[in-house]
């Protein structure tokens, strides 16, 4: 048995080497990463009791260390191995907003955005203070919450916007698992920050929802644009 569970793991390998597409299957794929973990051991039955408990490998991949522990034959080494997986895609990512130094135009708060949540296991809300020309003065967390909730205190944004010295702010937060389609409690938020930011000289110039596939700029949806329209008449190229 041990020959046997050495040669199809080595077999594994070799597939995943001579051609990434010959592991057709999810499980496949984190039967292969979980070899690098577990010794000796047949690990095909823990990737796929994995994908049972969290349903994508996706959600496999957000999933913190003690979840993944709490599945049958998942160990400390292997929840450490797969929650490094997403840190580092994570990291890449924001990595690429390193040369990001203004918010010109919704494109390129879109990518921004979405370089900083789209990987992001829970939901969270960034604020980006802006100056009078879009440049970035600071960006925050300014909540976070588990996989689909998170409470945002609009004076507490405030506040951190004040301390800034901002002149704009652009508002984004992601649904992890879900659609970018804004919500009525998105749109509510949205009009809270207007009001709220507005009675202190500060335009909220966009509200960015990140969604597991896709990502909307409501500024740029003519459904929404209205909202910011009436605060103060300021957008990207302003």
């Amino acid at each position: 048995m041990d020959d046997y569970r050495a040669g199809h793991r080595k077999r594994l390998k070799e597939k995943y080497i001579e051609n990434r597409a010959n592991l057709v299957f999810d499980y496949e794929v984190l039967e292969l990463l979980l070899t690098y973990a577990i010794p000796r051991r047949d690990v095909k039955p823990a990737a796929k009791a994995l994908l049972r408990r969290f349903g994508s490998l996706d959600r496999v991949l957000a999933a913190d260390e003690k979840q993944l522990c709490a599945v049958e034959g998942i160990g400390q080494n292997a929840a450490v191995l797969i929650t490094l997986i997403r840190e580092l895609e994570g990291r890449a990512e924001k990595s690429r907003n390193n040369d990001i130094k203004a918010l010109s135009n919704a494109q390129t708060a879109l990518s921004y955005f979405e370089n900083m949540l789209r990987h992001s296991g829970r939901e969270r809300c960034i604020i980006a203070c802006l100056d009078n020309s879009n440049r970035i003065i600071a960006v925050h967390e300014a909540a976070s919450g588990d996989v689909n909730h998170v409470d945002i205190n609009s004076r507490e944004v405030a506040q951190i916007v004040l301390l800034d010295n901002a002149s704009r702010v652009i508002v984004a937060h992601n649904h992890p698992f879900g659609g970018a389609e804004p919500s009525a409690g998105d749109i509510d938020l949205t009009l809270s920050l207007r009001s709220l930011l507005a009675s202190v000289n500060i335009s909220l110039i966009d509200h960015i929802i990140v969604g597991e596939s896709s990502s909307v700029s409501m500024r740029s949806c003519a459904k929404y644009s209205h909202y910011f329209s009436r605060s103060g008449g300021v957008s990207y190229e302003q």
